[in-house]
């Protein structure tokens, strides 16, 4: 049998990639539009959209440091943090209702770096304790009571619309072009897949394994910061427990979208990918009028699948 003939034997497409692209997405959207009408209406879609802008700038600034070869569980606590934060600060001027929280992920952000990248410290111990260490934060600020701030100002970054989007969604897709940006059109970029691909390779070649590290958990730290700040615009309100799970969320976005968990490989490409899957997932169930558990529990199998494919995937 020659090439051409292999190439077009049902067997041999079956085995190839092309069914993955076109033939489940395809059967995927045939489903839903058969049993969930619904989904595909201009205004759920664009409620989808809303949703996921919260998840999705937290899991591009992920994507960076699990580019890196590490991972960040603080994330949820400084999205608490900064909605703290920017309710208080806003108070007295917008210019410090988004800097000081902005200030304060990047604070953060080297702080895990340099637990990380300069101690050695493993990447769970590192970032579960300063996930403690900000929740706690955030309840000493509030003393665990709910934050409100509704004046017009603030809540634009949250609920506004610019030429009909609404203004998370904005936000979410500079991110994602920023980042998109940084990883595959900077030296910075490059350097982070490097150390992702083979940390002590990329240190004997002459590059600031550790310094890189230190930049990779900073760029998460201000992409929580600023979800913190919009969750906290679109709600009107912020609570020292609101970042409650999203570092899991993000973790299972960037590792479902297809970057690998140990580093090297990836892209906000991908990220877009798992985040508008996890969230469609969630969105069809409440459609369906499934609870809450039965989200979540169908959210964790996802999860868990995409986790245990990974090492797959990469062989």
């Amino acid at each position: 049998m020659n090439a051409a003939q292999s190439v077009s034997s049902p067997s041999a497409w079956w085995r190839s990639a092309l069914w993955r692209k076109f033939f489940i997405p395809l059967s995927a959207g045939l489903f839903v539009l058969c049993f969930v009408p619904a989904f595909f209406s201009p205004v759920n879609l664009l409620n989808l959209l809303r949703q996921v802008s919260i998840n999705g700038i937290i899991a591009s600034g992920m994507t960076v440091v699990m580019v890196a070869g590490g991972f960040d569980l603080s994330v949820g606590s400084v999205v608490a943090l900064a909605g703290v934060l920017a309710i208080q600060f806003a108070k007295q001027s917008l210019v410090w209702g988004i800097g000081i929280p902005l200030a304060m992920g990047t604070t953060i952000g080297c702080v895990n770096g340099g637990l990380v990248g300069f101690l050695g410290i493993n990447p769970l111990i590192a970032t579960l304790g300063s996930r403690y260490l900000v929740y706690a934060a955030a309840n000493l600020l509030t003393s665990g009571f709910i934050q409100y701030n509704e004046s017009p100002a603030f809540l634009w970054a949250g609920r506004a619309n610019w030429l009909r989007v609404p203004m998370p969604i904005v936000i979410f897709a500079a991110v994602l072009c920023l980042i998109h940006i940084l990883l595959r059109h900077t030296i910075v970029g490059a350097a982070l897949y490097a150390v992702g691909s083979n940390e002590r390779a990329a240190f004997f070649s002459g590059l600031p394994s550790r310094t890189i590290r230190v930049a990779g958990y900073i760029v998460t730290g201000i992409c929580s910061a600023l979800a913190g700040v919009v969750l906290a615009s679109r709600l009107g309100i912020a609570s020292p427990d609101a970042g409650e799970g999203y570092e899991l969320d993000a973790i299972a976005a960037v590792v479902l979208g297809g970057t690998s968990m140990f580093g090297g490989t990836g892209g906000v490409g991908r990220t877009l990918t798992g985040v508008l899957l996890l969230g469609t997932l969630s969105n069809l169930l409440v459609l369906a009028g499934q609870s809450y558990e039965v989200q979540r529990i169908a959210s964790g199998a996802v999860i868990v699948a995409a986790v245990a494919f990974d090492p797959a995937r990469r062989r």
